[in-house]
């Protein structure tokens, strides 16, 4: 087995490639920084009030059945006045 003098050259590419080591280790530790956010008083109102909003039902079901017994029975009328000015409302 023939040994050249390259001991020195492929010691040189191992230490080197510790420096190139180094170096990506300091550039990973300076991607961790951390952003911190602070969010107003009133901002996290809105976000409870909002979350409160969208867990709640749209419909009203006591409402819809209070109608429904009235409509049934024959106890709901609206009145033709009532009903045009609440046409010309959302018309005009």
């Amino acid at each position: 087995m023939i040994i050249n003098n390259n001991l020195q050259g492929i010691a040189g590419v191992y230490t080197n490639s510790g420096s190139v080591n180094k170096l990506a280790k300091a550039y990973r530790q300076e991607e961790t920084v951390n952003d911190n956010i602070q969010i107003s008083s009133q901002g996290q109102q809105f976000s409870e009030i909002l979350k409160k909003l969208k867990s709640g039902s749209d419909v009203r079901m006591d409402k819809v059945a209070e109608y429904e017994n009235m409509i049934a029975s024959g106890a709901y009328q609206v009145s033709n006045r009532d009903l045009a000015e609440k046409i010309l409302q959302y018309r005009y």
